[in-house]
């Protein structure tokens, strides 16, 4: 980069920090940066009502028209809810976990990531799932992943069912963590993760799974986070040679 190219960079950090405009910012823009700056600092809670247009147009000194366009941003990225009515206005958004989750299922699957991103990934959450799992799973979270063992074990032959049951038994598993970090992670995962277990199910494969399954559960209801990790680290690791190695052409 040249001195002049660094210069420049320099000075959209700046103004970034100091709440400068950047050049050529748009009216529409700024609003969208300004509101989302206020989220990220804790100014703005979800569910706390911005306004309505008009006073946000009063509020930024700009036109309706303005508004109205970094509106749409805001609303197409989750930050605000548009309601009508007596009661309407605009609003900070509330939290949804679902739609995080598509969004980011989306982006992973249009970006193109590749077998083996996908599979490091599933380790990098699963693995620190499961040691937290075993420091935080409720009586509930151990029943649900017990009650999906059982249905498993049903299933060892209907192999597309044994897939999405055994995808639930993850992202359970990832639940007992109670930690909403992960939880979203995961669910997004899920959506490319579980067309490429589906390719490989077979019966034997099912019975390997369950007994996986049935060992992490034993160290998460034993509250033993370092066996839990560990377990879940060697199976997962075995799971992606094992994919990774059909995928070598022959």
């Amino acid at each position: 980069m040249t001195k002049g190219g660094q210069l420049e960079v320099d000075a959209a950090i700046a103004a970034d920090l100091h709440g400068v405009e950047p050049r050529g910012e748009t009216l529409s823009g700024r609003i969208v940066r300004e509101l989302r700056a206020d989220l990220f600092s804790g100014k703005l809670e979800p569910g706390q009502r911005l306004g309505t247009e008009a006073s946000l147009a009063e509020r930024f000194g700009v036109s309706r028209m303005a508004v109205r366009d970094s509106l749409r941003t805001l609303e197409a990225s989750g930050i605000v809810d548009i309601r009508v009515g007596a009661r309407g206005g605009i609003f900070v958004a509330t939290a949804n976990a679902d739609r995080l989750a598509e969004t980011l299922a989306i982006q992973i699957k249009l970006i193109g990531v590749d077998l083996e991103e996908i599979l490091d990934a599933q380790i990098a959450i699963e693995v620190m799932a499961a040691e937290l799992a075993a420091r935080n799973a409720t009586a509930e979270d151990m029943a649900h992943l017990l009650r999906l063992i059982a249905t498993l074990q049903d299933q060892i032959e209907a192999p597309d069912a044994f897939t999405q049951t055994s995808m639930s038994f993850h992202e359970a598993l990832v639940g007992a963590s109670n930690n909403r970090v992960l939880i979203a992670q995961f669910k997004a995962l899920r959506h490319v993760l579980e067309p490429v277990y589906a390719r490989r199910t077979t019966s034997e494969i099912a019975h390997r799974a369950i007994a996986s399954h049935k060992a992490v559960v034993a160290c998460i209801e034993a509250r033993d986070p370092d066996a839990a990790r560990d377990l879940m680290r060697r199976r997962l690791q075995v799971i992606r040679a094992r994919h990774l190695i059909r995928e070598l052409p022959s």
